[in-house]
């Protein structure tokens, strides 16, 4: 993903996205490893996510966060640090809509390829 995309999801959330630093404790050093169209499904995933993850650190007086975000066998993987019932359900829900979505432009997309797998929109998946 682009870096100011990243940028604009570490800016709405510094606390969750460590993108400096050792990777050794996070893998978000990296940075987000997928593509531009996948960054709405991210952005949206944070957003359902806020209220949970609030409950949960006033809760446990554990802090949040994601320690990787990227591809993986075509869909969105999103590992934070710790998960609930209702964090893993809402991950998992943007990782069904990944499947659906071009990685390249986020529009209406399919699994691509057999080796490699990607999620590509006709457009996207010829121009390769």
């Amino acid at each position: 993903m682009r870096k100011e995309l990243e940028q604009r999801l570490f800016e709405r959330w510094p606390t969750w996205f460590n993108l400096e630093g050792e990777p050794r404790p996070t893998l978000m050093p990296f940075g987000f490893e997928h593509g531009d169209g996948w960054f709405d499904l991210v952005w949206t995933l944070c957003e359902r996510l806020e209220a949970v993850v609030v409950a949960v650190e006033t809760e446990t007086g554990r802090s949040f966060h994601v320690l990787q975000v990227k591809e993986k066998f075509g869909g969105l993987r999103f590992y934070p640090n710790y998960s609930n019932d209702a964090i893993f359900a809402l991950i998992e829900a943007a990782g069904i809509e990944s499947i659906h979505t071009c990685e390249v432009c986020g529009g209406p997309g399919r699994r691509r390829g057999t080796s490699w797998v990607e999620i590509k929109c006709d457009e996207h998946a010829n121009a390769s």
